[in-house]
């Protein structure tokens, strides 16, 4: 695409879109949310649900969907993932071709203690994960984003407790 999308990942209930509003609040940025962007509702019924059928075709539409929204004039921060569970609970990177059409020019991974996240989906969903599974997933999104913003030559910075001091200096250059 153009270069202009800060790719803001991290695991289901970390608080992606709390730190992308703030940082929203600083900069001059259209923040958008993968799941709104590709129309979750429409993929799985039941927004609640984790598990994605057809990661693959998931990220196609997403891809596409963004083609249509993005104005090369302005600057997006995008808030999605690195990797999601597939349709049997089993953690699936999110490939380099994605991150490949949606051309970040900055990536960034949010993080959290696991049993905040834990809580915060038990409160938003309904849902209870072991901690084992946050860890592993949290993990995986951390390697994979660092593996991602290596690939593409690209800024990497990772946002803990919702600090995203370092990022907004960086983008504030």
């Amino acid at each position: 695409m153009y270069q202009n999308i800060i790719f803001i990942g991290g695991i289901h209930g970390v608080g992606k879109g709390n730190v992308c509003t703030k940082i929203q609040q600083k900069m001059d940025l259209e923040h958008l949310s993968a799941s709104e962007v590709l129309k979750w509702s429409e993929v799985s019924p039941d927004t609640s649900n984790k598990l994605v059928k057809d990661i693959s075709d998931t990220q196609d539409r997403l891809i596409n969907r963004l083609k249509s929204l993005i104005n090369p004039n302005k600057r997006y921060i995008l808030d999605g993932h690195f990797c999601l569970f597939d349709a049997f609970g089993k953690i699936h990177k999110i490939p380099l071709t994605t991150f490949e059409k949606i051309s970040p020019f900055v990536i960034s991974v949010v993080t959290s203690d696991v049993e905040i996240v834990n809580e915060r989906l038990r409160k938003r969903d309904g849902k209870s994960y072991s901690q084992n599974i946050l860890n592993e997933m949290q993990e995986t999104e951390i390697d994979q984003a660092v593996s991602i913003a290596n690939s593409l030559n690209i800024p990497f910075f990772i946002i803990k407790n919702d600090d995203s001091s370092e990022l907004v200096k960086f983008l504030s250059n």
